[in-house]
């Protein structure tokens, strides 16, 4: 099972968005997998109408509650949805005193037996659960904004993680919200070769049907094809398929 974090340090610049649609051109494309929705604020959860009344997400952590018993069925074939609620916010306390990575490592084997590909919509925090997490994780996608304060908070994570003794495997960046209207915006992607980390080709548009998403419950690739911002999302999946197959390569070998 390949693991797959969507994250940056900063909120707002499109992330919970771009995994959700990612996972579901991942199950479309015949992979099975499963969106892990790490941010209290569950917006991924929405999205994939996978709210709950009760505050469950936490007891993963708190009283060794099996992940597969909290996965849910989306309305997609392939995939799989572990919502989270807002008592994810009491996740660092359970990190505490837990016996590191191989904790996380036991917790999280028994989903590779039904999935290939785990996707995680993770928290806009730095912690040391997300620090622990993150470091387990085949691949990061850092999603940006083509701003100062965007790029300022990778470069932040980048710092970070320079000199941890088990950073994340492979960082990653991307950029999404770009509006070519903004000098700033083509500034950068003129320049997206000079990043500090290496680059998707694929960028994200601004484009207000993202928006839609919300009002149906649904990931954008789910009902259209057509539009800016679909069709982008379509690059990004074919190149982000290749990557996968690529640490799969790597991981066999």
């Amino acid at each position: 099972m390949i693991s797959l974090a969507f994250y940056n340090l900063k909120g707002g610049v499109g992330k919970t968005t771009t995994a959700v649609n990612m996972a579901y051109m991942a199950a479309a494309a015949g992979r099975r997998t499963l969106l892990w929705d790490l941010d209290p604020q569950a917006a991924a959860t929405f999205f994939f109408q996978q709210e709950t009344s009760k505050p469950r997400a936490i007891k993963v952590f708190s009283k060794g509650k099996a992940v597969a018993d909290l996965e849910l069925s989306s309305p997609f074939e392939n995939l799989n949805v572990i919502p989270a609620d807002l008592s994810l916010r009491k996740m660092e306390a359970e990190f505490e005193g837990q016996s590191g990575s191989r904790w996380l490592k036991n917790l999280i084997k028994p989903l590779a037996e039904k999935h290939e590909l785990l996707v995680y919509d993770c928290a806009p925090s730095l912690s040391p659960a997300m620090e622990q997490l993150l470091s387990d994780v085949d691949l990061v996608l850092i999603p940006m904004i083509p701003s100062p304060l965007s790029i300022r908070a990778m470069e932040q994570v980048l710092d970070f993680f320079a000199d941890k003794k088990n950073p994340p495997r492979q960082i990653m960046g991307f950029f999404n919200q770009v509006d070519m209207r903004r000098r700033l915006h083509r500034e950068a992607i003129e320049n997206i070769k000079k990043m500090p980390l290496p680059m998707l080709k694929t960028w994200i548009p601004m484009d207000s049907a993202v928006e839609q998403m919300a009002r149906r419950q649904a990931p954008l690739a789910s009902y259209t094809g057509s539009g800016r911002a679909a069709t982008a999302y379509q690059e990004m999946w074919k190149e982000l398929a290749r990557l996968l197959r690529k640490t799969e390569k790597a991981l066999a070998d």
